[in-house]
């Protein structure tokens, strides 16, 4: 962190926010310009946008979660990597509405791919069984081998569930694809060695930015606020501003797919996002063990509740996106923004007022 060591122990909050707002930029620069390379891969290949979405987008802005999320475990922050992954579940979902406030015309949910409902849905179902090993956790003592056991248990259900979901996602998408063809064939073209080479460098940008902004999310836990005369704390800077700042790329990625027209390459980004953010799991169990802290989750300094709060939240606005998706209302609101918008807004400021209070 420059502005740490520039300022040592004398660190101001503007420094350390002006730092934050560096790294953020430079994050969304690299993902604009990924998620451009993106969108002419799946050109050149003819894949559909919500597959190269789901596979590729998803899976590089999803980095920074995993990134950040084993650096805070490896400096024993287990509340920021927890809040940082729940927390970019939620506002993820925003995105959404975002992209609504971007192009206007009611919900952005109204003409995609049915391949969202399933993978909006696969989402849901991975937020809740991490959110149920949350629980179970914490009625078990931490100092035993159960913890230990369920924890690995818990931490593979996870790792075969995903994989099981992308291989029903896949499926899904090559029926889809060998219906599409079925009335046009379009040729693939090759791709360009130069354009994989550019994707490897905008994606390694977007990595070591990550890493840096999960460094200062650490500081910004426990530096002390002047405003409100306290630090905000672990799972809080997880939660908001951590998970703000890993879903940068999300943002970038998805109103870039906006401007180039293609809204199944963002709604893929989104949720493609949220099922590998629930992935990334499994990989900080793992950064556990290898950092002899035999347990995860079972430990007293973990806020299990506000976990929880975040959670439940990601899931309240996923059940929303879900419904959205199936029903496709046509309703909109101050002529511009669908329901769907405003309620995914509202569900998003109280969750996380809930969770400041």
């Amino acid at each position: 962190m420059l502005s740490k060591m520039i300022f040592t122990e004398s660190l101001p909050t503007w420094a350390l926010f002006l730092e934050l707002f560096v790294v953020g930029l430079i994050v969304i620069l690299a993902g604009t310009i990924f998620a451009k390379l993106a969108d002419r891969l799946a050109d050149l290949l003819n894949i559909g946008g919500g597959w190269i979405g789901l596979i590729l987008l998803a899976t590089v802005t999803s980095l920074p979660e995993l990134v950040s999320g084993a650096t805070a475990t490896t400096i024993g922050n287990v509340d920021l990597a927890l809040g940082g992954i729940f927390g970019s579940c939620a506002f993820n979902i925003v995105i959404i509405a975002l992209m609504n406030a971007m192009i206007g015309g009611g919900s952005v949910l109204r003409k995609v791919s049915l391949s969202h409902s399933l993978t909006s849905s696969f989402g849901l179902a991975l937020i809740g069984l991490a959110l149920f090993g949350l629980v179970v956790s914490g009625r078990i003592n931490s100092s035993g081998p159960i913890a230990q056991w369920f924890e690995i248990a818990w931490s593979l259900l996870i790792l075969v569930a995903y994989l099981g979901c992308m291989r029903l996602v896949y499926r899904f998408e090559k029926s889809q694809s060998a219906l599409a063809d079925l009335f046009e064939a379009k040729p693939v073209q090759r791709v360009p060695g130069s354009m994989y080479l550019a994707l490897a460098i905008f994606a390694c940008i977007i990595v070591l930015a990550s890493c840096w902004l999960a460094c200062l999310g650490d500081v910004l836990s426990t530096h002390k606020i002047g405003i409100i005369g306290r630090p905000l704390g672990a799972t809080f800077v997880g939660a908001c501003f951590l998970a703000l700042a890993t879903s940068l790329p999300e943002i970038a990625t998805s109103m870039a797919a906006i401007r180039l027209g293609n809204i199944d390459l963002a709604l893929g980004n989104i949720f493609g996002s949220n099922m590998f953010n629930i992935f990334v799991i499994p990989m900080l169990k793992i950064v556990s063990m290898i950092n002899g802290q035999p347990v995860l989750l079972a430990q007293e300094s973990v806020s299990q509740n506000d976990h929880m709060i975040t959670g439940l939240t990601a899931i309240l606005l996923t059940v929303i996106t879900v419904g959205s998706l199936t029903y496709k209302s046509r309703r909109t609101v101050l002529r511009r923004f669908g329901f769907d918008a405003v309620l995914i807004s509202f569900t998003y400021i109280g969750g996380m007022l809930l969770l400041l209070l």
